[in-house]
């Protein structure tokens, strides 16, 4: 085969691979990757061969009258496949050879039919092992059940086939606008790769599936699979969800808060569609609840298919644990045990791998550093974690095959439990422990516990190790405490706090008190009670209405996180200060950009430290991303960046994904104006760069789910640092974050996240109005010392301490206030958290330090004593004056403020886009003003407290008064405002250059260029 490829590949490949509809694929996408592939080794194969080139003569093939080719045998016209050139594309190839052609286009034919055949076999395979699964008996009862009843019941056991083969048959059966839910990620995505590998529509969209930030689903799409929140949101703008003829709740066992608002709500929505149907399915679901619950509804049960498991009960005796290691330490000996009889027991050439249960990551990560030793020393063994705060391509790690003579070892949280199902796990071992999070509605302290896991659970761990084979499930406790177990988890409905559930009830608009809501199982009405109290203590919901919500709560009620995220959205846009609040926001509605490892590491702490804020943690995180948008924009490597900071870029780019998302919603509820393109460039690439980064897309998914073999040696911690180069994920990533952002974009996040002494005290304001009422006061008796414990009193629990990863434990000295001996100061400070979670120690999480008298301010609850120059905030925080002069323009100058915030905000709620101007730079002036007072909290602050400003004269302040001034001399102490105005614009002067960008069609990639020469000169490279 006399073929010289490399003269004329771009040639031929632009003939046939490119953008048109009649093409065979895109250029440098998977396909066209792949066929490369084929056609070099075909052309080693030929030559060593020595085939004659193909004839070229311009009669061509000759026919006997039966259409047979005269002459001797060729198997070139054995094929099946045949490819004509029309005019146009011959035209286009006048420049290559003939012969060339030829080969190119018998090499086609041949990949053509050798794929073809490939398919074939894996489709009577795929085909085989779908007969012999458990649930094809019951498919002609699950299709005749829908069509009969409006709910269907499915108990199938783990293994039976029910999450892969129910939407298939119902697609059969003729219904095409079906919704899958799930309640992780993670379960959606593998489940619609999977389903579409059945179905034969890998590179379609008939399958899809919807989750956070990312979609597949198209106008062609009749099955998707989606999260059970993604749902509930569509409800919210369709409350009939009249897009879908099925809605199938997968895995309804876990009984997390969304799947049980959902069963209600569509319990409901039955009643008003009677063409509708609803499927329920789980391995271990309460069939007496759901039955009683779904009157009349059949139940399905189907058997599992699992092989023979071995049970084996190991509980760790006190004996084993080492006296000396504190209790808060991890035990891993009862693990190595398990791994070292594996390995004694079975040849490493057996296949089978470990999958281990826990509770917590904590635990996870002291495991796997401690089964690291062990994998290395032996070399038959790859640690992996599996947990949701993993980035999806870490997750996928653990679906990628072990290497020959080497296990994989698979340390997972219950996400491993019903979500994901992982080949080739042959050993099970269940510590039998859950971490579950309880909330105090007295306290509002969320407590994270470790629990004994129920018997459904457990029993569902067990079937992970017979799906593909025999195995061994290891439970590391003995027989009588699994007798001891729960039946079933406790539902989360009556564990965590109601406040998001009961404002999604009333945004519902179903005229229904989340006091009267049809819970499948009702939660405690104290609880519901509290919950709704609460909303409307801040201002959600009207005070004679549990069922109507006010214009702020409309709002809140639109944005997809905790309500105090909202309200720091909500108040960044009345102060002037999006850009940065956006970070602020979306970095707290993710998990942390810091990895556990950046904790332990000494060279990943010392590189972090220019990031870290003296003001806390919420300001760290905009410096992260700061710099974080400074490496994209001058591309350096983003992955060597974030791994020698200890930084999980995946979440950054969560981040900048979720501010888009908050400032597309924040646009539509008129709090700020809409981003107006007036640039004809930008709005000529728009529509084209959207189509190009959905192809980019498609291509990532197609190449990133492929199964791969994992290199030996590569544990955990490594294992994202040993990826050769940038994934195709990460070319996607940095493209849609420049198409989104483009320079302008990138040039405001750089200027507004320089963050000035002005900027940050409005910051400061803004997250403390959003977090209230979680505020702390330091002891008094702190040691500000790196490596001490740092206690502070909130109104509820005392004693509680300031996280030791956050930046003002590792910064413990900005905390020190100096007084004098009857601790008189200007300088006192509170802490402010947006969580408080009690797990070995109650911590205060995400803290930040501000100033104390922004208390008076947004405090619910206010007391001025002019007899004793008091201001009283909550029956807690009490600020002694020594000057009655200070006093009572602190005072005047609060009532004052506090009505112009309330004021402007509902101007700003009614579209008024100029109201609260100059209010920032007023309430910064009020807090540099310098004050001389004594701050002491109240030990045992009273549960009911007089709501509202009251006055030294006993008058309540009328805080929705309009038209309030100032005083005449508020702000003229010492020109405190010109000073602010003059620092606030030279913050505003910077001088940063980005690079301009350019989509190259041939190459398929954005590129950066610092001058248009340059893009010109790249242009030419290709003609």
């Amino acid at each position: 085969m006399n073929f010289n490829w490399k003269d004329h590949q771009n040639d031929i490949l632009r003939c046939f691979f490119g953008p048109e509809d009649w093409k065979l694929a895109e250029r440098s996408s998977e396909y066209e990757r792949t066929f490369i592939k084929f056609l070099w080794k075909m052309q080693q194969r030929l030559q060593k061969l020595k085939r004659k080139p193909i004839e070229c003569s311009k009669e061509g093939v000759r026919f006997n009258d039966l259409g047979i080719p005269i002459g001797s045998f060729e198997r070139r016209h054995t094929t099946r496949v045949e490819v004509v050139l029309n005019d146009e594309e011959s035209f286009e190839l006048r420049k290559v050879p003939q012969y060339a052609v030829r080969e190119f286009i018998y090499a086609l034919c041949c990949y053509i039919q050798y794929e073809n055949k490939v398919k074939l076999n894996k489709l009577r395979q795929l085909r085989k092992s779908q007969t012999e699964l458990p649930i094809t008996a019951k498919r002609t009862d699950i299709v005749t059940s829908l069509s009969d009843n409006q709910v269907v019941i499915i108990a199938g056991d783990t293994g039976c086939g029910k999450s892969t083969q129910v939407p298939q048959y119902l697609l059969e059966a003729g219904y095409d606008r079906i919704a899958c839910t799930q309640p992780r990620r993670i379960a959606a995505t593998t489940l619609a790769r999977r389903v579409a590998f059945e179905t034969l529509d890998e590179y379609g969209s008939k399958i899809a599936y919807q989750i956070r930030f990312e979609k597949t689903r198209t106008l062609k799409t009749h099955l998707i699979f989606l999260t059970e929140g993604l749902l509930l949101r569509q409800m919210q703008v369709d409350h009939d969800l009249a897009q879908y003829d099925v809605i199938i709740l997968d895995e309804v066992h876990e009984r997390n808060l969304s799947g049980d608002f959902l069963i209600g709500l569509l319990r409901d929505l039955l009643q008003r569609r009677p063409d509708l149907r609803l499927i329920l399915m789980s391995a271990t679901i309460n069939l007496d609840l759901f039955a009683a619950y779904f009157k009349e509804a059949p139940v399905i049960e189907v058997a599992g298919r699992l092989f023979p498991i071995e049970l084996q009960y190991l509980p760790v005796k006190e004996s084993d644990v080492d006296p000396k290691k504190k209790k808060s330490q991890f035990n891993a000996t009862a693990y190595l045990n398990v791994l070292e009889w594996i390995d004694a027991k079975y040849p490493p050439t057996d296949k089978g791998d470990v999958l281990i249960f826990l509770n917590g990551i904590s635990e996870m990560t002291s495991l796997a550093e401690a089964l690291k030793v062990y994998a290395e020393s032996t070399g038959r063994w790859i640690i992996l974690l599996l947990h949701s705060t993993l980035s999806a391509e870490e997750q996928d790690k653990v679906f990628d095959a072990a290497p020959t003579a080497v296990r994989k070892c698979i340390i997972s949280t219950n996400i491993a439990e019903t979500s994901v199902t992982i080949d080739q796990i042959r050993f099970v071992i269940d510590s039998g422990k859950v971490n579950l999070v309880t909330y105090d509605q007295k306290t509002g302290i969320h407590s994270l516990r470790e629990y004994w896991t129920s018997k459904a659970s457990a029993d569902q761990r067990k079937g992970r190790a017979g799906r593909t084979g025999p195995g061994v499930c290891f439970r590391l406790y003995s027989r009588d405490q699994f007798l001891k177990m729960d039946d079933f988890t406790v539902s989360e409905i009556n564990r965590v706090s109601l406040e998001s559930l009961a404002m999604q009830i009333v945004n519902m608009d179903i005229n229904v008190s989340p006091l009267e809501f049809p819970f499948i199982e009702k939660p405690s009405t104290s609880a519901l009670e509290e919950a709704v109290e609460s909303l409307w203590r801040q201002g959600v919901l009207e005070p004679d209405s549990f069922t109507t919500l006010t214009p702020l709560g409309k709002i809140i009620a639109s944005l997809p996180v905790e309500i105090p995220i909202a309200k720091i959205l909500i108040y960044a846009c009345l102060f002037d200060q999006v850009e940065v609040a956006l970070t602020v926001a979306a970095g707290l509605s993710v998990s942390s950009p810091f990895t556990n490892r950046s904790y332990r590491e000494p060279d990943q702490l010392e590189r972090r430290k220019s990031l870290m804020s003296d003001i806390g943690d919420a300001f760290a995180l905009v410096n992260v991303f700061r710099d974080f948008v400074h490496e994209q924009a001058d591309r350096g490597d983003l992955r060597r960046w974030a791994r020698e900071r200890g930084i999980d870029v995946q979440r950054l780019y969560e981040i900048s994904q979720l501010r888009r998302q908050f400032t597309e919603l924040l646009e539509s509820s008129e709090l700020i104006e809409k981003q107006d393109i007036t640039n004809s460039r930008e709005r000529r690439m728009n529509a084209g760069d959207r189509k190009r980064l959905y192809e980019m897309r498609r291509d990532a998914r197609f190449q990133v789910k492929k199964r791969r073999i994992l290199s030996a040696g590569i544990h955990f911690d490594s294992i994202m640092d040993a990826e050769k180069g940038n994934s195709s994920m990460d070319a996607v990533q940095s493209v849609e974050f420049y198409l989104k952002n483009r320079e302008g974009g990138i040039k405001n996040i750089l200027i507004s996240h320089r963050l000035s002494d002005v900027t940050s005290t409005v910051l400061k304001v803004i997250i403390a109005i959003g977090l209230y009422p979680q505020y702390a006061i330091l002891d008094q008796y702190n040691c500000y010392k790196i490596g001490n414990e740092l206690f502070a009193h909130t109104r509820t629990k005392p004693f509680a301490l300031l996280h030791p990863n956050g930046c003002l434990a590792m910064l413990p000295e900005v905390l020190s206030c100096e007084t004098d001996d009857k601790g008189v100061s200007q300088y006192h400070q509170l802490i402010t958290y947006s969580a408080f979670m009690e797990t070995t120690k109650p911590y205060l999480c995400n803290t930040i330090r501000m100033p104390a008298l922004i208390l008076v301010l947004l405090a619910k609850s206010v007391t001025c004593s002019e007899l004793d120059l008091t201001i009283c905030c909550d029956d807690f925080i009490t600020f002694k004056f020594v000057r009655p002069r200070q006093f009572s323009s602190v005072v005047d100058d609060a009532s004052a403020l506090r009505r112009r915030i309330m004021t402007a905000l509902c101007r700003r709620l009614d579209g008024d886009f100029k109201a609260g101007k100059d209010l920032s730079l007023d309430i910064v002036s009020f807090l540099r003003r310098r004050n001389d007072f004594i701050m002491t909290r109240k030990a045992c602050p009273d549960a009911d407290v007089k709501l509202g400003f009251h006055l030294p004269n006993g008058e309540i302040l009328n805080e929705n008064e309009e038209n309030i001034v100032a005083p005449v001399d508020m702000f003229d102490d010492l020109g405190v405002r010109e000073k602010i105005v003059e620092e606030l614009a030279a913050s505003k002067i910077t001088t940063i250059k980005t690079k301009h960008e350019y989509f190259c069609e041939d190459c398929h990639e954005l590129l950066f260029f610092d001058m248009t020469t340059e893009i010109l000169r790249h242009k030419r490279s290709h003609s």
